[in-house]
């Protein structure tokens, strides 16, 4: 359960082969996350392999201290490492980045309960160059 962002190289093939990835997730374990959770402490028990989970802090959404409690719960004795994403604002889904004193609770949350987490640095997003911006702006000037 190692992550990779590029998996092949051609971009038909490529958009083959995440729809497959996204269905098959989303059909095993859509209604139950203690399921995915699951199949991640039998991951890291057989192979000794730490995972990789992202998680995207949305403003009001999901990056109160509540969640991040509920996180620590679900990843308890997990060999893992969280990887938090503050969103981009991209005009049409209406989330928001969460403010620098949530994103920082958030990881704090996490640190003291003893699952480690890093923030992934905001860059791009002052010119709308920022992950999820560019796929926006690109179709604006597309269409």
């Amino acid at each position: 359960m190692t992550q990779s962002l590029l998996h092949i190289c051609i971009s038909d093939s490529c958009a083959k082969l995440y729809l497959t990835y996204i269905i098959y997730y989303f059909l095993t374990f859509r209604n139950n996350i203690e399921e995915l959770i699951s199949a991640c402490r039998r991951y890291v028990n057989k192979t000794g392999r730490r995972i990789s989970f992202e998680y995207s802090l949305v403003r009001g959404v999901n990056d109160t201290p509540e969640h991040a409690e509920k996180l620590c719960e679900l990843l308890k004795g997990i060999l893992c490492h969280v990887n938090l994403i503050p969103v981009n604002p991209v005009e049409e889904t209406g989330f928001d980045r969460s403010d620098d004193k949530a994103i920082k609770a958030f990881a704090a949350t996490l640190e003291k309960k003893g699952v480690r987490a890093t923030v992934r640095r905001k860059l791009g997003a002052d010119i709308n160059a920022a992950c999820g911006q560019l796929r926006r702006a690109d179709q604006k000037s597309q269409s």
